[in-house]
């Protein structure tokens, strides 16, 4: 890792693959800039805060910075950018991984209300967008820079039909459309040394969707990988920036049995 290398923002990284993000590239000297709704333990119905991440991340000897964020909130999303940029004077790296899972994720397309349109297109495409125009800037000026983007199988297939067990059109869309935007983002950032990536996690058993799994809130339709093996690519394409993949969509478990990472 680059000794230049100064600040990340994390989305979503109060529990599962965000926290696990940002615990390795703590590891790696990275000061983190932590972004969630959940601020302190206890305040959730799901285990997991960004003053806990926050303080395994101090334990490992860098900086965190936790700040309250509702990715539905574009204000929210700029607030946090802005003081990233504060602090550190640029981004070296942005992890949108914050995702919307709320009610009526998994409802058919006529049961489906328009708030759920709306939160799905704010946190899973317009989120990384907005956080994406405000650290891209710098990363440009200085000739490098990592735009990490969680997305979902969702985005291109079906795992089962809408009010049985499958989730429900508004997350499949708004991930698509986020593959979409780092396509077209990564023809413009690729020369300049900038890496934008799209990262398939895979079916992930974090602490949230294990406990909605044997509480019957949420369908188990798929068997479950540990978080570790979208943490190690995501450590991978942080650190590395492979510009040969940006623009791509990379799963996950596929990199890592390729580059032997965990």
């Amino acid at each position: 890792m680059s000794q230049e290398v100064r600040a990340a923002i994390v989305t979503g990284a109060s529990r599962g693959i965000g926290r696990q993000i940002a615990l390795r590239l703590a590891r790696n000297g990275i000061n983190l800039v932590l972004a969630a709704r959940t601020m302190e333990a206890g305040t959730s119905r799901w285990p997991g805060s960004l003053a806990e991440t926050a303080a395994q991340v101090r334990e490992l000897g860098v900086e965190a910075a936790p700040i309250k964020c509702d990715v539905t909130r574009r204000d929210d999303v700029q607030a946090l950018c802005d003081a990233a940029i504060a602090k550190y004077g640029c981004v070296d790296i942005l992890v949108n991984n914050a995702l919307y899972l709320g009610p009526g994720m998994y409802n058919p397309f006529l049961q489906t209300a328009f708030e759920t349109w709306d939160r799905n297109m704010e946190a899973n495409l317009m989120a990384p967008v907005v956080a994406s125009r405000a650290c891209l800037p710098a990363m440009l000026e200085r000739g490098r820079g990592v735009i990490l983007n969680l997305t979902s199988v969702a985005a291109t297939m079906s795992a089962s039909t809408p009010g049985a067990s499958g989730i429900g059109a508004p997350y499949a869309v708004a991930k698509a459309a986020l593959n979409r935007f780092v396509v077209g983002l990564a023809l413009e950032t690729k020369s300049a040394g900038v890496g934008v990536f799209a990262l398939d996690p895979g079916a992930v058993l974090t602490e949230r969707a294990d406990q909605e799994i044997r509480t019957g809130r949420r369908p188990n339709v798929m068997a479950r990988q540990p978080m570790d093996i979208p943490a190690a690519a995501a450590e991978y394409l942080c650190l590395h920036c492979p510009l040969e993949l940006s623009g791509e969509v990379v799963e996950a478990k596929a990199l890592v049995e390729r580059l032997g990472l965990v």
